[in-house]
């Protein structure tokens, strides 16, 4: 057997330890591309400590990015869907799924990550302290009692407002009676907000504003609970219109690897149980545990319309219809 001088037994003991380290270094190294854009609508709620928790878990560094509501996220996505602004998307709901895929800008199919029941709110006090039997269905708006008393948000930008806008589609059958329904309900002073948030947190007279009946979700009277455990709203919950958010990633984005675990984070056991108290919505994952307070003020609708209505086909007839009534 041919000796080993003690110089090339160290040269070798050099030559292993380096080998070894590119072992550990190869196992322990993180993303490539560590960043992960989020495009989500301004509802949006990711807390911190969700944060944190999916980037030790996964070595990414989550950067979100704010594009206004349901509507004006989709359209922004598909106006930058060649240079995309952000490698995953949350936010894009069944009212507007339709025109982002025909669009294009899915990297494979999104996932539904919750749901909740568009519907009216109602301000319980303000209609106490006015002597005024508050509506039962949205069929009454129009009725002389209730005249400016409704905000609705505009279905050109507002998820919810399209939600409804397919509601009265579902529930009245045939676009001459829709149109005579959206008609009166102007004529009934009703105000048309350009988002959800403007329309609760600004014209809602819960936050200070003049309109004690809201388009919103029958899961938010859960966030208008008083101090002595009582109602502060109620939902009209028959004729609501389901609405699931999915989110996915973004066809020709940076980090889709980045984006793919987002999407699975937000699958996860942590993200769902957060959804009710953080965006006051219904988790989509079944068996995900939700707050006790839920089964007694934020109940899904007791009826639903619009299932088997087709949006897709049907949304610029119906928005340009829509549009014509308020022209004036």
């Amino acid at each position: 057997m041919p000796r080993i001088s003690i110089c090339e037994r160290h040269d070798m003991k050099k030559i292993a330890v380096f080998a070894a380290s590119l072992l550990l270094l190869g196992g322990c190294a993180g993303p490539e591309n560590t960043l992960v854009r989020l495009a989500a609508h301004d509802s949006f709620v990711m807390s911190d400590e969700l944060i944190d928790q999916f980037e030790s878990e996964t070595g990414y560094e989550l950067e979100i990015i704010r594009l206004g509501d349901t509507g004006s996220l989709t359209n922004q996505l598909i106006l930058t869907k060649n240079a995309p602004v952000a490698d995953a998307f949350f936010g894009i709901d069944n009212t507007f799924y339709g025109r982002a895929d025909e669009e294009g800008i899915f990297e494979s199919a999104p996932s539904a990550i919750d749901y909740s029941d568009v519907c009216f709110n109602y301000d319980i006090a303000w209609f106490d302290d006015a002597g005024i039997t508050p509506p039962m269905a949205w069929r009454e708006l129009t009725d002389e009692e209730y005249r400016g008393l409704t905000v609705v948000t505009n279905p050109n930008f507002s998820s919810p407002g399209l939600a409804f806008l397919a509601t009265t589609h579902g529930a009245l059958g045939n676009s001459e009676d829709v149109d005579a329904f959206w008609a009166e309900l102007r004529d009934n002073d009703v105000k048309v907000a350009g988002s959800w948030e403007d329309a609760y947190f600004s014209d809602f007279t819960r936050y200070g504003g003049s309109f004690p009946i809201v388009l919103s979700y029958c899961s938010s009277p859960s966030a208008e609970v008083e101090d002595d455990g009582s109602p502060g709203t109620r939902a009209l919950l028959e004729e609501g219109f389901r609405q699931t958010e999915y989110a996915g990633v973004l066809a020709g984005s940076d980090n889709p690897d980045g984006a793919s675990a987002l999407v699975q984070f937000m699958l996860g056991e942590q993200f769902q149980e957060s959804v009710p108290e953080a965006m006051y919505v219904y988790p989509a994952v079944d068996g995900t545990d939700i707050p006790e307070s839920w089964a007694e003020f934020a109940t899904p609708a007791q009826s639903t319309v619009g299932d088997d209505l087709d949006i897709d086909s049907n949304r610029e007839q119906w928005l340009a219809d829509w549009s014509e009534v308020f022209a004036d």
